[in-house]
């Protein structure tokens, strides 16, 4: 079952997701946290996944040539009604199989037989999300493609079946009956598409009719869902703001229209003409973004693509997401940019004229200036938390210290007695289990070997190793030093293979 369950979730195989439970929060979504391991997806692995061991296996769907055999619709909401959404399915005969998040919510997976671009599903995928009504939920491939060979490494889907047959993750049928791991293998092979069927499947994005049409999105979104008494006030000015864009003549009596029309009580006759006479003054033809309930449903991007929206008479700035960041020491950042993969530093990051340079450099794509707060604000700080990446153990600070100690210590002429150490050198006790050397000359070999900490920090790197015995003094002559004293590192032994020559006969 592992072998069949691994080849149906196959994807990028030199990385994997791990997810660490948290506190569940009053949503009911689980909480905890989520990181990436650079490391290969072995056999093992997958198996203790379905095992059901901590943490749960997580596949990155898109491999390193920018394929991938599934993608899937993350519908996070909690007390989903999956019978409801199967039948959806059902009725616009869509190949999809429809699985229960950790979360209660749904992953709606499409698979298919062999790889396809990464771009082809992840397009297919968001228009069947826009049609099944759930078009702000996340697209797994996140992206289209991956810079592998920078370190980058995509985002990670955490797996269903942990636990095998006593998982909650587990795949429905088309009647939404809960499948066990056998019965959902026989389900995948009836709903496993080819490259050409998911290429034919062809969908009509449902027409929405814009409460305020070519308006901000929050607007337009709040107007669905409903406009609560909390914050009718603000909605109310923004909705002014945008009606002063529209029709500069009647914008008073279409606001008046919107009260009764949108707002849940209507606002107060006096309340309504308190934010008409705060939008007559001068200046106030701003939409206050910043101020609730806007605020949690702006989105600054897809604003800037309306003719009433926020910017849209500016250069347009292009869509940012999936920001994932590798851990290390300087962090690595990567961006898609319209769907450009960016490679960038914190300070390219940080920066929006260096932002700009980068964009420009990688993908000849130019960004609109703006002030920097703006940056921050608007476009910087809705990507956060990013996805993190575990670096390479080898780029790790005490794993390098180790290998220069080591090299320090062994790998080099060795002092025959303690008062070598005077020569910068390192000397080992007779028995073979204390190694001494002073810090300075130490300090020095690693700086000429590029080491980046200074001597205080390498100082309180040592003394926290597990090698580290103590810093006594030592008597060498007339001089009394102090000196590092570790644990005899043993030089990593190598043997050389056995090779046989075939002999040649004259």
């Amino acid at each position: 079952m592992t072998e069949e369950f691994k080849k149906i979730f196959e994807g990028l195989d030199s990385a994997y997701g791990q997810y660490i439970k948290g506190d569940r929060g009053t949503n009911g979504k689980q909480g905890g946290k989520a990181f990436i391991q650079r490391k290969p997806v072995i056999d093992q692995l997958w198996q203790d996944h379905l095992d059901g061991k901590e943490p749960a296996l997580g596949i990155i769907p898109i491999n390193k040539n920018n394929q991938c055999k599934w993608g899937c619709i993350d519908i996070d909401v909690y007390n989903l009604n999956h019978k409801e959404l199967i039948e959806q399915i059902k009725q616009l005969k869509l190949p999809l199989i429809v699985f229960r998040s950790k979360s209660g919510g749904a992953h709606v997976f499409l698979f298919t037989k062999t790889f396809i671009s990464a771009a082809l599903m992840q397009t297919k995928l968001k228009e069947i999300a826009t049609v099944l009504g759930y078009e702000d939920s996340e697209i797994f491939p996140k992206q289209t493609e991956i810079l592998v060979e920078r370190g980058d490494t995509g985002n990670f889907l955490n797996l269903p079946y942990h636990n095998g047959d006593k998982s909650l993750r587990y795949a429905y049928d088309y009647e939404a009956n809960a499948l066990n791991l056998k019965s959902f293998f026989e389900f995948y092979e009836d709903c496993a598409c080819t490259e050409d069927e998911v290429i034919s499947i062809k969908l009509e994005k449902p027409k929405v009719q814009e409460a305020f049409e070519q308006g901000p999105p929050c607007l337009n979104k709040l107007a669905l869902e409903g406009f609560g008494e909390g914050g009718r006030n603000n909605a109310l000015f923004n909705i002014g703001v945008f009606y002063k864009k529209v029709d500069p003549d009647k914008w008073k009596d279409l606001l008046e229209e919107a009260n009764v029309k949108h707002m849940n009580p209507p606002l107060k006759s006096d309340e309504v003409q308190g934010v008409i006479k705060s939008l007559m003054k001068k200046g106030y033809d701003k939409y206050k973004c910043k101020d609730e309930p806007i605020k949690s449903k702006c989105k600054p991007a897809l604003c800037r693509l309306k003719k009433f929206g926020v910017g849209y008479d500016e250069e347009q700035m292009p869509i940012l997401q999936n920001l994932t960041k590798i851990d290390s020491k300087p962090p690595q950042w990567f961006l898609d940019v319209d769907g450009k993969r960016i490679e960038l530093n914190t300070e390219q990051l940080y920066s929006q004229v260096e932002f700009a340079k980068a964009c420009l450099d990688q993908s000849n794509l130019i960004i609109p200036t703006m002030k920097a707060q703006d940056w921050r604000q608007v476009f910087l700080k809705p990507l956060m938390p990013p996805e993190v990446i575990a670096p390479l153990e080898s780029l790790d600070k005490n794993t390098q210290l180790s290998n220069l100690i080591l090299d320090f210590t062994t790998n080099r002429a060795m002092a025959r007695r303690k008062e070598d150490i005077l020569n910068r050198m390192a000397w080992t006790d007779d028995d073979k289990v204390f190694t001494y050397f002073r810090l300075d000359d130490f300090y020095n070999f690693a700086k000429r070997n590029n080491w980046e900490k200074n001597k205080i920090e390498t100082g309180n790197l040592i003394k926290q190793s597990e090698f580290f015995e103590g810093e006594p003094r030592m008597r060498i002559g007339s001089h009394s030093i102090r000196v590092i004293q570790i644990r005899t590192m043993k030089k990593p032994e190598t043997s050389a293979p056995e090779i046989k020559y075939q002999e040649e006969h004259f």
